[in-house]
């Protein structure tokens, strides 16, 4: 999403925030008050869900891109990457 390393890790205020901007700006605002979740689920458990689904929309889209490319054929056929 940032295309770099991020500066800082996603357990730290600072990795969250930074995150979160990132998540905004590529359309993922993820709201302060979730329920439930946000009493029992990490912070960065809930940013990388939104990464996810940022990930799943880009995906269904078609805009994703495999890692690596062309994915990997594993031993069992089915082709293997990181989607992002």
């Amino acid at each position: 999403m940032a295309g770099r390393p991020l500066s800082h890790p996603k357990s730290t205020w600072a990795g969250g925030e930074e995150r979160r901007r990132l998540l905004a700006a590529a359309g993922m605002t993820v709201v302060g008050d979730i329920g439930f979740a946000g009493e029992v689920a990490g912070v960065d458990d809930v940013l990388d869900a939104a990464a996810a689904a940022w990930t799943a929309r880009r995906y269904a889209e078609g805009r994703a891109r495999a890692y690596p490319s062309p994915p990997e054929q594993l031993g069992d056929g089915i082709p293997s990457a990181i989607w992002a």
